[in-house]
């Protein structure tokens, strides 16, 4: 490793938050514990933690930074100075550096707590614990205990990014979209395989947004659709200022077809072929102006459950525009065929890949497609 004067922070990890002011979550206290993987080595580290939709000024009294999920060897993190956090609402705040050697592969662990009644509205989440985990208490003093396991949601609030203090160049690849990148068993599966190959030479981050869509932001009519956030249009052109990735990896579509099945607001928005892909065309324009490269999967089969469409007409046309669309995105060279890999013979998804609800991926169909992922990217270059 070279000296200081050769190192630079980098983006180590990074987890965009969500935007849960439709349904906030009210603590009179709350500990938790947030596990990340970083693949650069470094000798020190920064957290950023997030109250960008809060409503008010958030605090916690402690942060404390770990190698050991049990915290018996810890650091205390500062900002500017001061072992209290206050995060005010609509901002992100960076920590003091933690002057910590760690080696790439390390998991990192941060323990962030609050003894005051708060409300926090920016939340995120994984299913797939491998390289990313968290847990939380509702209590000060406690510890909470990360669970192992792919088929439940994992929350934590506000840390959203991780930063070392590195001489590593990593190439940053941004995976983007809705649920199926955000639960994490394609995104994790893609990070354990890119990292176990290429230590210090990538990094990969999770934007994905439950109910996210390409064209729309989220509905109004009912507080869940809230949290799906704004169109992947609106979003990729932030993440790629924020972040700067080399590659984009997108997952996205399905929501712009089951919407409109499911929420009054959105049934206008029932979206044509041409304008999906007038959408990918500004999609691809947005990502050229910022130097990264786009790698595309097709629209994954998905299945609603008889009495859950109240229109069956337009349930099986959002079926048949899905095939129509793949199509479309076959003929494009940004495009992986990933629809393709996890479907059986009646374009329905696979029973061996299929989370329990006919949309999602579980961890052996995320593998699946991550494999296909990984064969596309050249790190070296």
């Amino acid at each position: 490793m070279k000296g200081s004067d050769e190192m630079e922070w980098r983006l180590g990890w990074y987890h965009s938050c969500d935007d849960y002011r439709a349904l906030p979550f009210t603590f009179t206290e709350l500990t938790e514990v947030i596990q990340a993987v970083v693949n650069i080595s470094g000798r020190g580290v920064r957290l950023s933690l997030s109250n960008l939709y809060g409503k008010t000024k958030l605090v916690f009294q402690k942060v404390e930074l770990s190698l050991d999920e049990k915290f018996h060897v810890k650091q205390t993190v500062t900002f500017n100075g001061m072992t209290q956090a206050e995060v005010e609402k609509g901002t992100a705040v960076m920590s003091d550096p933690v002057w910590l050697k760690i080696e790439a592969g390390v998991k990192l662990y941060v323990k962030i707590s609050s003894r005051d009644k708060q409300i926090y509205s920016d939340f995120c989440c994984t299913y797939d614990t491998t390289v990313t985990n968290a847990a939380f208490v509702r209590n000060y003093e406690g510890i909470p205990h990360l669970q192992h396991s792919m088929n439940a949601r994992r929350g934590w609030f506000c840390l959203n990014e991780i930063n070392v203090l590195t001489d590593s160049k990593p190439k940053l690849i941004n995976m983007t979209g809705d649920s199926l990148v955000e639960m994490g068993q394609i995104s994790a599966s893609v990070a354990e395989t890119l990292y176990h190959a290429y230590p210090e030479k990538v990094v990969v981050v999770n934007t994905g947004a439950s109910g996210g869509r390409l064209l729309y932001d989220a509905p109004n009519d009912e507080q869940l659709y809230q949290t799906f956030g704004p169109s992947l249009i609106k979003r990729v052109f932030t993440e790629s200022q924020k972040l700067r990735p080399a590659l984009t990896i997108a997952l996205i579509g399905s929501n712009d077809l089951l919407l409109p099945l499911l929420s009054r607001e959105a049934e206008g928005q029932i979206i044509t072929v041409v304008e999906f892909m007038q959408g990918i065309t500004q999609l691809k324009k947005i990502l050229a102006q910022h130097n990264s490269d786009l790698l595309l999967g097709t629209i994954l089969p998905f299945s609603l459950g008889h009495g859950a469409v109240p229109h069956i007409k337009r349930y099986a046309q959002a079926l048949e525009k899905r095939m129509e669309i793949n199509h479309c995105l076959q003929q494009l060279p940004e495009v992986l065929d990933c629809s393709h890999i996890v479907e059986d013979g009646k374009q329905q998804l696979k029973s061996a890949y299929d989370f329990g609800d006919h949309i999602h991926l579980n961890k052996q169909g995320g593998q699946k497609i991550a494999a296909a992922i990984c064969a596309k990217i050249n790190v070296e270059n």
